[in-house]
């Protein structure tokens, strides 16, 4: 019995180390974004903490690594340029906690096409869930420009 508790202790702090984010709704995201874009990602890369490339599809991302996941998108069209003129090439840089492997990123992304807000001159995500947005929500983030 006594080891069983010792499991059950270990199982619930895997738990609540788990990396969470709380979502939040379309209308602040698009209020807080300096450029809205639809965009399509034409590649995904890793960098290490000193902006070496890493190459192995098997390298991570997430708490205790140092890695950064990095979308590389090719901008078609910008629905709201608030902080400048932006490039039709830009690289955003994913937050790093979250649990990635670069070859599941490149097969899953790559050729994929959305709406993406982002924030800044480095052009980075809005927020770390949500920011890449259904071509099919154009019509409500343009609603949400016009207020």
């Amino acid at each position: 019995m006594k080891y069983l508790w010792s499991l059950i202790i270990v199982l619930c702090a895997f738990t609540a180390s788990a990396t969470s984010i709380v979502p939040k709704s379309l209308e602040e995201m698009v209020a807080e974004s300096d450029h809205i874009v639809v965009a399509t990602i034409r590649a995904v890369d890793m960098v290490n903490a000193r902006g070496v490339p890493v190459l192995s599809p098997d390298a991570r991302t997430g708490p205790g690594e140092s890695n950064q996941m990095r979308l590389q998108l090719e901008i078609s069209e910008v629905l709201s340029p608030r902080d400048g003129a932006i490039p039709v090439a830009v690289t955003v840089p994913l937050w790093r906690m979250w649990h990635y492997r670069l070859g599941t990123m490149q097969e899953e992304l790559v050729g994929s096409r959305g709406i993406f807000l982002l924030v800044g001159p480095q052009h980075a995500p809005v927020y770390p869930i949500g920011f890449q947005r259904s071509p099919e929500e154009r019509q409500a983030i343009l609603a949400l420009l016009r207020n």
